[in-house]
């Protein structure tokens, strides 16, 4: 969900301005009644609305997701008390908001999941759908919107016959006013303080008219809906049942309040961050700064098995990966750090901080880190698909990527992409994109990880440069691999070679085209040249191809790996290109690397190339 609204609307943060929760754990009967708490489920709420109608379920699928909105929104609250001054306790968001509750049950409120259930139930007009369409920010118009609301939640929960659902019947009767009926959205200001009860900045400091009344009362209803959604927990997430056992054992060592996962603001800023990643240590307060719960060693060994060989899912730079089981099913990816890696603690601190730091639906989810002893280890969302490489250079799975799936993956990467480069609070430059490092969910959505490698650049900056490069050969553009200056060009340039390998099937690294000695990008330039680049086609993708969404990705593909970094796009003019059907791309110039470079049996092994102090890992299948 997009959280950006939290910046736009202009809520009045007073009720949570310096609140600090109890430590004690939260109780809905305790929480529901904080001013703090009624506030924030508000905002939360439009959220759940906004999504309402691009996706058309009132709640979340799954805990895991409900998990990882909610830290969204912390991420989002967190930005606005740096940015804007707003002193918001960094745990006030897991005090006053269960996941839980925002996930969907089958058995409420007439079995409603989603406005098409809502349509067969209360048919495609009612009351709500007349009263609620206008500018709510009109008294006479708020007042018949919230009468209308009271009359279809009763109509629903005579059609349930069980009036313990009229809470969530009511709930969901307010995200359909808002996210489906109302012709302004759920951010307008008639929405926001009418619908879900929430006092503007606007109306800060004047008398409380009748309409700030009535948006209370909707406000005390929803507050008290969401709070008593969820009835019983069946299943704990894996991150609460170790949060508590870290915290027994931080008792037993006489360590102290180790509740870290919470701390926000220590490594927040650009120069604490690459402080932290460039020290030579460990250090414990700098675990304060991470937004991910720690995980003890002890339960990952169990959830591995030993680290069996059974659970190996693979090796990479950082060390090898495992799957883990945790208690109640729980699934996730567990890297370890290999004491024979190089760079292994560099990748270590860079991505146990960055990623935890960075929320987006195409970037792989940091569940969790190990800092004990000798180990350091890393959990992350379970991708049962693995990586993306293992399906399109194998002639066997790749028959399973057809061109709609080839293009999603494609736009799905593009989209991460834009985050790191302009929509994250930090900008980042990933520094190794390849289709290794680009896992699969179970729908075959993209996720970018293994970030041990990616860089900050502070502020408007978008280029930096290096003595040391590493990366990987066949993806590093030429500025980069020569020179050491790297850049958001330096990322545009990977993502053209593996556009380019999605759509072929074939590898940069092992494509030789022996009547002209050409690479992967100058075959595609050789094959463009002659208006033949569906040439370039997989095979397998004969028969489900889309012609012009293909030459089109080859277009792009081939503009990503031009030479010089200023005639490459950046990654919002990909995404755009990508999306639109009728936009004329501009004519791409000769690629870099045209030529393929020969590599002898000793150099294509797992050893590092050197180019002036490069160091560039030979990129070999799985």
């Amino acid at each position: 969900m997009d959280f950006n609204y939290v910046l736009r609307v202009g809520w009045n943060s007073t009720s949570c301005q310096n609140y600090t929760p109890p430590m004690a754990e939260p109780k809905t009967s305790q929480n529901s009644g904080v001013p703090c708490c009624q506030t924030l489920l508000s905002l939360y709420g439009i959220a759940l609305a906004q999504r309402l109608k691009p996706t058309s379920q009132f709640r979340l699928p799954n805990l895991p997701t409900s998990i990882s909105c909610l830290q969204d929104f912390k991420s989002k609250l967190s930005w606005l008390s740096h940015s804007d001054g707003l002193s918001i306790s960094d745990n006030v968001v897991s005090y006053c908001l269960d996941p839980v509750q925002f996930v969907i049950t089958p058995d409420t409120c007439s079995r409603i999941q989603s406005t098409q259930d809502w349509v067969r139930q209360l048919g495609r007009s009612t009351e709500l759908d007349s009263a609620c369409r206008p500018d709510l920010t009109n008294l006479t118009d708020c007042d018949k919107c919230v009468s209308a609301g009271f009359k279809v939640r009763d109509e629903l929960i005579s059609r349930d016959s069980n009036t313990t659902h009229a809470r969530v019947c009511f709930l969901f009767t307010i995200l359909y006013a808002a996210g489906i009926v109302n012709e302004f959205g759920p951010e307008s200001e008639g929405a926001v303080s009418c619908i879900f009860g929430l006092l503007t900045e606007s109306q800060v400091g004047f008398p409380q008219t009748g309409k700030v009344t009535q948006s209370k009362k909707l406000s005390a209803a929803l507050v008290g809906i969401i709070a008593t959604i969820t009835t019983v927990m069946l299943i704990l997430s894996a991150a609460s049942v170790y949060y508590w056992r870290r915290k027994k054992v931080a008792k037993r060592e006489g360590r102290g309040d180790l509740n870290c996962d919470l701390a926000v603001g220590l490594c927040d800023t650009e120069k604490q961050i690459t402080d932290f990643i460039q020290s030579c240590q460990f250090k414990e307060d700098e675990k304060k700064g991470i937004d991910v719960p720690f995980v003890v060693f002890e339960s990952i060994r169990a959830a591995t098995d030993e680290f069996s060989e059974a659970n190996r899912l693979g090796q990479g730079g950082f060390g090898p990966v495992y799957k883990g089981k945790f208690p109640g099913g729980q699934e996730v990816a567990i890297k370890r750090l290999s004491s024979s890696s190089g760079q292994g603690l560099q990748e270590f601190k860079n991505e146990v901080l960055l990623i935890a730091k960075l929320q987006h639906r195409n970037l792989v989810r940091l569940l969790g880190y190990c800092v004990e002893g000798d180990e350091k280890i890393l959990l992350y969302e379970f991708m049962p698909n693995k990586s993306l490489d293992l399906f399109i250079f194998d002639r066997t799975l790749c028959l399973l990527l057809n061109w709609e799936i080839r293009f999603s993956i494609i736009l799905g990467i593009a989209r991460g992409l834009v985050y790191l480069h302009h929509d994250s609070r930090l900008r980042i430059i990933h520094r190794d994109l390849k289709t290794s490092n680009v896992l699969l969910d179970e729908e075959m959505n993209p996720k970018i990880s293994d970030f041990g490698l990616a860089r900050i650049v502070g502020g408007k900056q978008t280029e930096a440069s290096t003595t040391k490069v590493v990366g990987t050969y066949g993806y590093m553009s030429p500025e980069y691999a020569f020179d050491g200056s790297f850049s958001i060009k330096s990322d545009v340039f990977s993502f053209g070679v593996m556009v380019l390998e999605i759509i072929s099937g074939k590898r940069n690294t092992g494509f030789y085209n022996s009547e002209q000695a050409l690479s992967l990008l100058g075959y595609a330039w050789k094959l463009w040249n002659e208006n033949k680049a569906l040439d370039l086609m997989d095979i397998t993708l004969s028969e489900t191809c889309n012609a012009n969404e293909f030459l089109r990705c080859v277009n792009i593909g081939l503009l990503c790996v031009q030479e010089d970094p200023s005639d490459r796009p950046t990654m919002s003019n990909v995404v755009f290109m990508l999306g639109s059907e009728i936009a004329i791309l501009p004519c791409p110039k000769q690629p870099a690397f045209v030529a393929r470079r020969h590599i002898s049996s000793s150099d294509s092994s797992s050893k590092p190339l050197s180019v002036n102090e490069l160091t560039a890992t030979s990129e070999q299948g799985r």
